[in-house]
């Protein structure tokens, strides 16, 4: 898929209102997600207090709270979480990335639903500092 073509699919989404489109041929898996707009402003982030972190996703694709195969999510509300512990997974495609907490502290509150498609950067879990 070229570069115009993808340019011309986000075209369709916006004049269709979607949110989003997720293409799959051999070979290939494209992943569109639009922002949602406000009249044509971007919705402003989430604030962060000074004693609490933002884990924020490294790349597109589907989040797992937990490994396909277990039951289990990696961390629940309220549990301690160290610098690099495992806390999610990134599916994409087939292909499951683990997504590692870039700070440590107790966590606060989930942001993201299981299974929800995320884009680079957003934020999915919020830590409250030890």
């Amino acid at each position: 898929m070229t570069n115009q073509e993808i340019r011309q699919l986000a075209v369709w989404l916006k004049e269709a209102d979607l949110a989003g489109a997720h293409i799959c041929r051999p070979g290939m898996q494209l992943l569109l997600k639009r922002s949602s707009d406000a009249g044509g402003v971007a919705a402003a982030p989430p604030v962060e207090a000074a004693h609490e972190q933002l884990l924020k996703t490294p790349g597109l694709g589907h989040l797992r709270l937990s490994h396909p195969d277990h039951r289990e999510v990696l961390v629940t509300v309220g549990s301690l979480v160290e610098r690099g512990q495992l806390v999610a997974f990134l599916q994409v495609g087939e292909l499951l990335l683990p997504v590692r907490s870039q700070h440590a502290g107790r966590l606060a509150a989930v942001l993201t639903e299981c299974g929800a498609t995320v884009g680079y950067g957003e934020a999915f879990m919020r830590l409250a500092a030890e």
